[in-house]
């Protein structure tokens, strides 16, 4: 983590970066064929991702600039450093990507395993969160093979 001097003039250059890149797709859009048949236009989704992250960027180089005018004083981390469970995160999320690509489990599966295994890491295998996390598992494994296959018509891993 960057020490909290250097964290304004961190966020205001990463703002200043994220605008200069959506100003960039917008232009790009402009190239972009009218549609036919849709309302909206075929522009309209890559539109309004640019106007969101430039009102957040935005929004964090206003934070940025006025923790820059406040003097510098010593913060007390209000958490404790985890690395192991940050490793844990990141291979979870390799092997929810890996298992697919192999073939070992279906999405479905594949989503309620991931879903579950991750809250229960991140909340300490806390019993009351890993029954609500089996409750999403399942409603976003199920759900999120039916909405991808029947309703956007996507192929995913079986």
């Amino acid at each position: 983590m960057a020490s909290p001097s250097r964290t304004p003039k961190l966020d205001l250059s990463i703002s200043g970066a994220l605008v200069a890149l959506s100003v960039f797709v917008l232009w790009g859009t402009k190239e972009i064929p009218p549609p036919f048949f849709d309302p909206i236009g075929s522009a309209a989704f890559p539109k309004y991702t640019a106007y969101i992250i430039i009102a957040l960027s935005l929004a964090i180089a206003l934070r940025a600039s006025l923790a820059l005018r406040k003097p510098n004083s010593p913060r007390k981390k209000s958490f404790r450093e985890e690395p192991l469970l940050a490793i844990s995160v990141v291979i979870t999320s390799a092997l929810y990507v890996l298992s697919m690509q192999w073939e070992l489990l279906s999405f479905r599966w594949a989503t309620l395993v991931f879903i579950f295994l991750l809250s229960a890491l991140l909340s300490k295998f806390e019993k009351r969160v890993m029954i609500f996390s089996a409750i999403i598992g399942i409603v976003f494994g199920f759900g999120g093979q039916y909405l991808f296959t029947e309703v956007f018509y996507m192929d995913l891993p079986q």
